[in-house]
């Protein structure tokens, strides 16, 4: 999903400890990693290549500082080595 887009699917994987989780604005960011969960009525931020949730605290991180993140760049690194095995 990416960009930061509200999913009406179910989050990936289960939710322990919401709380650290939860927020009550939908997050956004231009990192194609990161993906949003609507969880009765808040949101939860979760990130693709940790295949974790962002606890509330660093979610400000994915949305202003995505370009430098270090887990962006494996990511977008893996995709490309992806995309030349397949070629």
């Amino acid at each position: 999903m990416g960009k930061g887009l509200a999913s009406s699917e179910q989050p990936p994987k289960r939710i322990y400890f919401l709380d650290i989780y939860q927020l009550n604005y939908r997050p956004s960011s231009g990192c194609e990693f990161f993906e949003t969960y609507d969880v009765g009525g808040s949101y939860v931020a979760y990130c693709k290549v940790t295949e974790n949730y962002i606890v509330r605290s660093k979610v400000v991180k994915c949305e202003k500082s995505y370009a430098t993140c270090p887990y962006r760049k494996l990511g977008l690194s893996v995709m490309r080595q992806k995309g030349k095995e397949s070629s």
